[in-house]
This record gives C-alpha cells, sequence and structure tokens, in this order.
C-alpha cells in the first residue's frame, strides 16, 4: 500500500537509512516501532491528530514526490504540504483562460454533471433503486445555458439520488437526506469522511497533472476551497465514495460500537477508522477498464488520468472533456 496512515498521536515518523519509522516519542531506549516502510513506497503520508514529521523525514518524502496531509481525529482534511509545483505554466494559463471563457467554462460544467449523473444512474440500477427522475435531468442538463443552472440541476439530482438510495444502507444505518457540518447520523458522517478523502485524492491527481486545485469550473471559486477537486471528485462520488459506504455497512465491516458521539454528532472510533481506510485502499486499487483509454488501471491511476484528460482537453488536444463513467 502505498498510503502510510498514522493515527496514534505522540509518535515521531522519521527516515533512516531510505526507510520511513513511525515510533512513540519518549526518552531513548522507550521508543516502541510501530511501522516501517521502505521510503520509496510511499506515495503519501495521512496523519490524524498531532503527530511529528522530522524535517529530514519530510525533506526526503517531499524530494521524492511523496505529498504530506494532515487530518483531525475526526477526519477533517485541514493542510497538504506537497512538494514543488508542477512546472507547467502553459498548462495552468489556459486552465485560468477557460475558466473566465464563458463558453468554455460551461461546457467542461455541463460534461462534469452529466458524468455524475451517469454514474449516479449506474449505481442505482445496481441497488434495484428507482432512477427515473434523475434520468429525466438528461434533456435540462444538456440544453442549460449557465454554470449556475447547471449547479441547481446537479443539485436537484443529487437529492433523487440520495432519496433513491436510502434503502440500500441497514437498519441501523437509516438514511433519509444527505446533512453535513455537522452530520446527523451515522451515515452521513461516513459519506462526509469518505468525500473528504476522495478530495484529497483528486487534489494529488490534479497537482501531478499539472493543474491548479483551487479554480475550477462548476464549482465557484472560493477563498481556501479546491474547486476543481470539487470538480474532478462528481463522477466519482457515487463509484467510489458511495460505494465504499455501502460496501462497509452491507457487510458488517461496520457497526454502531465503530462510532463515538461524545462531541455531539456521530465520528469514527480508531478501529473504525481502521476498517474503513482498509475499504477505502482495496476498493483504490481495484482495476477496470478505462473506457478512453482502453487500459485497465486502478482508481487512483484513473484519477490522474482524468486530470490529465482535462489538460489535454484544456490545451487543445482534445475537443471535450470526456468524465469517467462506468456501466
Amino acid at each position: 500500500m502505498g498510503t502510510v496512515y498514522v493515527f496514534q498521536p505522540e509518535v515521531v515518523v522519521h527516515q533512516d537509512g531510505g526507510v520511513l519509522r513511525v515510533r512513540r516519542a519518549g526518552p531513548p531506549g522507550q521508543r516502541e516501532e510501530l511501522l516501517q516502510r521502505p521510503l520509496a513506497q510511499v506515495t503519501e503520508l495521512v496523519l490524524f491528530g498531532q503527530a511529528t514529521v522530522t524535517p529530514a523525514a519530510m525533506y526526503a518524502l517531499l524530494e521524492q514526490g511523496t505529498g504530506i496531509h494532515y487530518l483531525t481525529r475526526g477526519g477533517r482534511h485541514f493542510a497538504h504540504i506537497a512538494p514543488t509545483e508542477n512546472k507547467n505554466a502553459p498548462l495552468r494559463v489556459q486552465q485560468y483562460a477557460a475558466h473566465l471563457n464563458l463558453e468554455r467554462k460551461l461546457a467542461i460544467a455541463r460534461r462534469i454533471v452529466q458524468g455524475k449523473v451517469q454514474n449516479s444512474v449506474t449505481i442505482l440500477k445496481r441497488r434495484q433503486a428507482d432512477s427515473t427522475p434523475i434520468t429525466a435531468l438528461g434533456n435540462q442538463i444538456a440544453y442549460c445555458d449557465s454554470v449556475e443552472g447547471l449547479r441547481g440541476l446537479e443539485g436537484v439530482a443529487a437529492r433523487h439520488y440520495f432519496a433513491a438510495l436510502g434503502a440500500s444502507f441497514p437498519a441501523d444505518f437509516a438514511f433519509t437526506a444527505r446533512s453535513r457540518r455537522p452530520p446527523r447520523d451515522r451515515t452521513n458522517s461516513l459519506l462526509s469522511l469518505a468525500y473528504t478523502f476522495l478530495a484529497k485524492e483528486a487534489q494529488t491527481a490534479l497537482r501531478i497533472a499539472g493543474l491548479d486545485p483551487m479554480v475550477g469550473y462548476l464549482h465557484e471559486v472560493k477563498y481556501g476551497r479546491p474547486a476543481l477537486a470539487l470538480d474532478l471528485i462528481e463522477e466519482f462520488r457515487s463509484i467510489l465514495a458511495d460505494s465504499v459506504v455501502l460496501t462497509l455497512l452491507n457487510r458488517d465491516m461496520l457497526g454502531p460500537e465503530h462510532f463515538d458521539e461524545s462531541q455531539g454528532f456521530p465520528s469514527l472510533t480508531e478501529d473504525g477508522f481502521k476498517q474503513f481506510l482498509r475499504a477505502w485502499e482495496d476498493r483504490l486499487m481495484q482495476t477496470v477498464k478505462h473506457p478512453l483509454l482502453g487500459q485497465k488501471l486502478d482508481y487512483r491511476q484513473i484519477l490522474l488520468a482524468q486530470a490529465r484528460i482535462l489538460g489535454k482537453h484544456l490545451m487543445g488536444e482534445l475537443d471535450d472533456y470526456q468524465p469517467f463513467t462506468v456501466r
């Protein structure tokens, strides 16, 4: 597994002879080693809570292109240390130009919404749930003449989708509507966590591809919001994030005992987090054939492929952005 997750507080992450080591903080002789991994095999380091990364380890990770992510104990992503930005300045110039061109911005936003809707319909059909209200929005999306209108239609499609998906969750995880900040129930808590991890993966893919994660097309640009990362994850929400949550709950991999509600809203316990991350990594490592590239790729590779496909469109090498869709 290329991603290293560190849950324990009061630990030190350091590197020694090309090996990344995680040890408990403390006096010499009492520093229990919790994990070691060849540095070259670490593609991302994800820290929950207050772990310490030594300057030498940070330098070694960044030098090889490995990003470091900081999350709260509840799973909120609040910081990311990345290597120097990709040097493809001409691509970012085209990205910004397309954002400022209302016609190009609308065309890309429309393809993003169409990809999301198609994958949402596929997931509902797999669950034998009613996708008719979402399918009926197809013509409105195709002929919508503003990005604001597309956002409204995407919101309507999302409400229909979650209303239909609700019956797919077990009784202990009853779900009626999407809620966030904070999530009202366990299922919403899991969905929010999965979307956080998906957005993290998207930001990494976009940076590798040379794009600016902050300037997008469907999502409004706001201070601190990774708008393009949020754009990219739309077509993957149902097939990655929602799929992982459904797997965890319907296979009894998580139960009520894996949640802590002492903060006034449900969040995963440490054991629950570990279960979630196993399922998340398993899903990301699954391979499928990419419809445009004709190659079998795992989902991390597909996210990067989609970022690069967007880049090719922005540079004029592809007529349209082609979202990733499944059948």
